[in-house]
């Protein structure tokens, strides 16, 4: 499958997006910097959910519904390239994926052959000097039924000099006040308002927000060369805002060993930030939901 490159020519910043999924794999700044990770074992070739990059997560996160693939359908599907361009502040390419298009990860409500659903997605990749800009957009195509959902960006970061379990050097600051919800040990509790997220251990936690705070705003320290991201994410159904919360995840030791598409140790070069709106909003027919990222170079 033929990667999508999408230049700036103005600045040389650039981003590689792979068809299978609308997995942006690659997105290096004006100076080079490349700021998302990619597993060395990742399956390329369309059988498989990418391990890196920004793999979408779409109707549902996880598998609450245990009669749908975990994290849906968008990231098993092969996507349409559309409208590109490359001007004096950016460059841009759209990617659309209908539900008719959709052949693998059904199930449930969505199930093939007897879903009273549809719907139609794009995602607008957009980028600049120092910034890449994700935004998902998702129409109820359907005429008679509304729906809820969960969608996320599972944003993989490079850490540098490997040293994701630095936690002066990789960790993540700004969810302070966040309700959190561990779902490795069980545990639910508040974070300090001044504290930061590391990996010490597997990781793999909710944080959702306070009450008034709908977008999520932290910087992402990556690794010993100094080098952080900062991460704004917001989304709205039907024009209103809706809360966006963030999971942190890295695999540690024991579980990289049991992935396949992942090596034994690749989990001390890479953190996943990833914002998402989970608490099942309703999309009524002929609305739409949209859904952000911006991801800036510091």
């Amino acid at each position: 499958m033929d990667l999508t490159s999408i230049v700036h020519t103005k600045s040389g910043a650039k981003a590689a997006v792979h068809p299978y999924g609308a997995t942006v794999t690659s997105y290096q700044t004006s100076s080079g910097r490349e700021m998302l990770f990619v597993s060395s074992t990742a399956i390329l070739d369309g059988t498989k959910a990418i391990r890196g990059g920004i793999p979408l997560v779409f109707p549902q996160f996880g598998q609450p519904d245990t009669s749908m693939p975990q994290h849906g359908f968008l990231r098993n599907n092969t996507w349409k390239v559309g409208d590109s361009y490359d001007n004096e502040d950016a460059a841009g390419c759209d990617f659309t994926l209908a539900l008719s298009d959709v052949v693998n990860s059904r199930g449930g409500k969505w199930n093939i052959g007897d879903t009273v659903l549809d719907c139609f997605v794009t995602l607008s990749v957009k980028v600049e000097p120092e910034s890449l800009t994700t935004t998902l957009k998702v129409k109820n195509t359907g005429g008679t039924s509304e729906f809820d959902f969960q969608t996320l960006f599972h944003t993989y970061y490079k850490v540098n000099g490997g040293a994701a379990l630095d936690k002066d050097r990789c960790h993540v600051s700004g969810l302070g006040g966040y309700n959190v919800q561990d779902k490795v040990t069980g545990m639910k509790y508040a974070l300090g308002e001044d504290d930061v997220v590391f990996i010490d251990r597997e990781t793999d936690r909710i944080y959702s927000p306070p009450s008034g705070k709908v977008a999520v705003d932290v910087v992402i320290q990556t690794g010993t060369d100094g080098s952080s991201a900062k991460l704004h994410a917001s989304g709205s159904v039907d024009g209103k805002a809706v809360a966006v919360s963030a999971v942190v995840w890295n695999p540690h030791a024991e579980k990289a060993k049991s992935m396949g598409d992942f090596t034994d140790s690749q989990y001390h070069d890479m953190i996943c930030v990833e914002p998402g709106i989970l608490d099942f909003p309703k999309l009524e027919c002929g609305k739409e939901a949209e859904f952000t990222q911006v991801i800036t170079s510091m």
